[in-house]
């Protein structure tokens, strides 16, 4: 035996007998006094976009724009990043539906509805559930067809025959649906699988990951924990091909290595109560650490489809023997290749095009950069590893520790975000080479009076303002941060310092959702949490599941913020060249509208709120209806110049301009805008108010909402 291995046996065993101890003389009794940190409001981010983005040729009449998640990972490429502002100040609203631990999502659609999954929860079965995304009330629910079946995050796709219109899309191991927003049934088809007999440790198997978009094939495909690839017909739901097969083996689980045997009984036996046992009647905490360390599947990770090609990408384990030993399981992992192609019969088949293999597994899902030429994964070795199109190693980088979650990937800068269980690192594509740029400072617990170590919890999401993170809090023990306490923060893309932060309510193995309106939604599963809560019980709050919202305060604020980002990014479009780089400036006029459509529903709300007087707001619409005007690649620099003023005004640079609120007093300055009804465009830019007419009463006038036409490509 190693020496490694001895002393890691008498830490685990120091660890047990000194638990107690540890327990009332660290905690107890401490003498530290509690005075969290408390963050200002932020000011604007000196980050901007430089040079061409990553764009895509394809449209949007089925795939959603990414102004918020319509997949786990946002979209088909899995990339994390939308287009839209995170409030840059937000507080916890609610949390609903807590009797339900959630592993994936949630989405959301473009008519308020958030959806979320989930596979572990006492009370009746449901295999979706649709609640109201600003008040958390639920909506419908779609029954379960059995109590041991894993339900996959939903999949959002617009519906082409009915513009305006999505669809949900849901599968289980047993079936596949599509659904309408208000729950009606469009299809229902069988996987073509079934259930196995009961047993110990079957259910850990029956599991279809969720949904992804096929765009050659207009076709749905997911693929199971055990590798199995099935494909739907989006219009449908008839299986379109020959059920499919991803070659690895088995992998190996490496629980019970990590995580001393007595704290996952003890945790068992604590979300037991909270949540119930699996189907197979594991405990839960047993059941999830086993997924997540690999637990026999053979495809442990969600897969990403290039929507301009079509290549499908994979992350699973490597062939049996590839390891040298031929014993039924995998200690490889790999990243496959594939695509839906015909099969020269007319119909189609799964085709393994290649594949990169490499040691141990991955926590990371393939995600692409948005035009499909890279695809980034890591290793359990702490690479990051960058791939073209065809899975031929371009570069590799090693940030310290291994990934614990998927890259989240920036269509500008070549910016990625690595998630560690300790950092969240931003690293940059050189082309050849990929490089460090910071690693995030996480101080959103400074001050609490138990919290001496604090972590990285959960996958980045990029925004237009920011990158969003979870932050976990707790004590350092034998160098394991032994988490009471999350939060979400926002932090600043070019220094890594948090912009603001709030604590949070719950754990979550899931994703920080950004809502289109700047909202934060964290689906509850609370895993290490609950380990801080069984060592540590009257240290943190009870567990809880369900979904979390934290909603934008200082409306004002998140308009500042998107205006400010529609302002960089056209004039770095304005600089581009309209031949060679024709399809970023699409992109970024696009992106531009979404980031003026949220600014137009924040200035609404921050009238409202009392936090931006009425002849502000009148200024800062006339000048955004003035640049939506110009939103044409042609017309740029005169929405850039439009832009550069709202910028400047909502970020206090010209006070000249101002009529501000203070102390309840309004102290009105000279307009140097005013709004004229007349020069309104419905087409291009709508704006309902009740009274918009300059310098009338505040309590008279408000804009309701500011919408966008279509961008000619």
């Amino acid at each position: 035996m190693t020496t490694r291995k001895i002393v890691g046996l008498l830490l685990i065993v120091v660890l047990a007998i000194l638990l107690d101890y540890v327990a009332f003389n660290v905690f107890f009794g401490s003498e530290r006094v509690h005075k969290p940190k408390v963050f200002p409001s932020p000011q604007l981010t000196q980050w901007k976009p430089v040079g061409a983005r990553s764009a895509g040729q394809h449209g949007f009449d089925i795939i959603p724009e990414p102004d918020t998640f319509s997949a786990i990972h946002v979209g088909v490429n899995n990339s994390d990043n939308v287009w839209v502002v995170a409030a840059p100040m937000f507080e916890h609203d609610w949390t609903a539906e807590p009797e339900y631990f959630i592993g994936a999502g949630p989405v959301l659609d473009n008519a308020g509805n958030l959806y979320f999954t989930s596979s572990f929860y006492k009370g009746a079965r449901t295999a979706l559930v649709a609640i109201d995304a600003q008040t958390g009330e639920r909506r419908w629910a779609l029954p379960a067809d059995s109590d041991r079946e894993s339900n996959s995050g939903p999949f959002i796709l617009n519906d082409p025959d009915n513009p305006g219109s999505q669809i949900i899309y849901h599968v289980s191991y047993t079936r596949a649906v599509a659904m309408r927003q208000d729950g009606s049934i469009i299809w229902s088809s069988s996987t073509g699988l079934s259930l196995p007999t009961r047993g110990e440790g079957s259910a850990a198997h029956t599991r279809a990951h969720s949904f992804n978009y096929h765009p050659k094939t207009d076709s749905l495909i997911t693929v199971t924990m055990s590798g199995k690839l099935i494909a739907f017909s989006r219009e449908t739901g008839e299986l379109v091909a020959p059920m499919g097969q991803v070659p690895g083996a088995p992998a190996i689980s490496s629980i019970g290595v990590k995580i001393p045997g007595f704290l996952i009984d003890k945790v068992d036996l604590l979300m037991d109560e909270v949540f119930g046992k699996t189907g197979d009647g594991k405990g839960i905490f047993t059941a999830v650490i086993s997924y997540l360390y690999g637990g026999g599947g053979v495809v442990t990770n969600f897969f990403s489809i290039s929507p301009d090609s079509g290549r499908i990408f994979l992350a699973a384990t490597a062939e049996d023997a590839e390891d040298g030993v031929e014993d039924g399981r995998s200690e490889l992992g790999a990243l496959y290749l594939l695509d839906l192609v015909d099969d020269g019969n007319g119909g189609l088949e799964f085709q393994i095009l290649n594949r990169a293999t490499f040691q141990g597994g991955t926590g990371s899902t393939p995600a692409l950069s948005a035009d499909g030429s890279r695809v980034y994964g890591s290793d359990n070795a702490g690479n990051v590893i960058a791939f073209d199109a065809d899975l031929n190693e371009i570069w590799r980088l090693n940030v310290g520790e291994a990934l614990v979650g998927s890259i989240s990937v920036s269509p500008d800068n070549g910016e990625l975000y690595a998630p560690t269980a300790t950092d969240m690192i931003k690293v940059v594509d050189n082309g050849d080479s990929g490089s460090l740029a910071w690693k995030a400072n996480l101080t959103g617990f400074d001050g609490y009076a138990n919290v001496d170590k604090q972590t990285n919890a959960l996958t980045a999401t990029i925004t237009a303002n920011g990158v969003v993170v979870m932050i976990g809090g707790g004590k350092s023990l034998f160098g394991a941060n032994i988490m009471l306490h999350v939060g979400i923060g926002l932090l600043d893309r070019e220094t890594g310092e948090l912009r603001y932060f709030a604590e949070g309510r719950e754990d979550s193995v899931a994703m920080s959702t950004v809502g289109p309106d700047g909202s934060i939604y964290v689906a509850s599963s609370p895993i290490r949490r609950a380990a801080g809560k069984a060592l540590y019980p009257e240290l943190t709050a009870e567990l809880t599941g369900g979904i979390t919202r934290y909603k934008p305060i200082r409306l004002d604020l998140m308009a500042r913020d998107a205006i400010c980002a529609a302002e960089a990014r056209a004039a770095n479009a304005s600089t581009l060249d309209l031949v060679a780089d024709i399809a970023s400036v699409n992109t970024d006029i696009r992106q531009i509208k979404v980031l003026l459509k949220q600014a137009g529903g924040a200035i609404y709300k921050a009238v409202s709120d009392g936090d931006m007087a009425q002849a502000d707001a009148a200024t800062l619409v006339n000048l955004l209806q003035q640049s939506a005007a110009n939103l044409t690649p042609a017309q740029l620099n005169k929405a850039v110049t439009n832009l550069a003023s709202a910028c400047s005004i909502v970020s206090g640079k010209d006070p000249s301009v101002l009529a501000t609120v203070v102390d309840g007093s309004k102290q009105e300055a000279r307009l140097s805008h005013t709004i004229n009804p007349d020069r309104l465009k419905p087409e291009d830019f709508r704006i309902v108010t009740q009274s918009l007419v300059q310098r009338v009463p505040e309590s008279e006038w408000a804009i309701s909402a500011i919408g966008f036409g279509s961008v000619t490509q």
